[in-house]
């Protein structure tokens, strides 16, 4: 009997807490310093390696059902979808950086995801490609020449920005956040010169002594429907995280007001 009682009693937990599901949307804003006093401050590391998990949402793409978990009732269609820019709610914070002149913003994106444990939770990774600033909008630092920036921005390349963002639930929200950004490599170009090769490592080397920029954070205590914003030399990040409900969830509380 009392095994009986047992299995009934967990039947009933695991029903409730399947429909008692909550789905967050989460924005991020990422930001670029373009002080060369920051970029300076520290001495990056030449070598960072995201280690991703193998069950890891590629942001854009959809998610395999399988790497849900089982039994919660979890919407699909709901999970880890990336959102459309008319729903972002950090449009204004991010218009404000985009006026700036020593600060430009990166990437502005945001996806809907369940609000899990951190054992269940799928960690979020993104890679893009961040186009070189037109040199007349670069800073001009107080012992730097034009003509030392424009000869520096005509050898510049695209950078790398990368990042892995997990949000966990537990009693708080949690934020996990890793990101990297360098300078994009050049690609080896197959040729019978064979100072071509050469050519290819001087560049790299040119590269690698500029380090890789790193932010590395863990943000506990996280409030819904507050702005909070994680700091670093070189980049910097808004996050906003919000309680989204679904369309029918809000027409069946409007009907019950009189």
């Amino acid at each position: 009997m009392k095994a009986l009682i047992s299995i009934l009693f967990l039947l009933i937990t695991n029903t409730s807490f399947a429909e008692d599901t909550r789905y967050y949307d989460v924005e991020v804003i990422v930001f670029e310093n373009l002080s060369e006093n920051a970029k300076n401050a520290e001495n990056w590391p030449l070598q960072v390696n995201l280690a991703l998990p193998e069950k890891t949402v590629q942001l854009g793409q959809p998610v395999l059902s399988e790497w849900l978990p089982e039994g919660q009732n979890i919407d699909l269609t709901s999970s880890y979808i990336e959102l459309d820019a008319s729903t972002f709610q950090l449009t204004r914070e991010s218009e404000k950086l985009s006026e700036s002149k020593s600060q430009r913003v990166i990437l502005h994106t945001a996806w809907r995801q369940p609000g899990l444990d951190k054992n269940l939770a799928l960690p979020v990774h993104f890679k893009r490609e961040i186009p070189v600033m037109p040199k007349t909008e670069l800073i001009s630092e107080a012992n730097s020449t034009s003509s030392e920036y424009e000869e520096d921005s005509a050898e510049a390349r695209p950078s790398i920005l990368e990042g892995l963002l997990r949000v966990t639930l537990a009693r708080y929200l949690h934020l996990e956040a890793e990101l990297t950004y360098q300078e994009k490599l050049p690609e080896v170009v197959n040729s019978n010169n064979p100072f071509s090769e050469l050519d290819f490592e001087s560049e790299r080397s040119k590269i690698e002594k500029q380090g890789i920029i790193h932010l590395k954070q863990d943000r506990r205590r996280i409030r819904s429907n507050e702005l909070h914003y994680l700091d670093h030399p070189v980049l910097g990040m808004l996050v906003r995280i919000t309680p989204y409900e679904k369309p029918e969830e809000v027409d069946t509380e409007k009907t019950k007001k009189p």
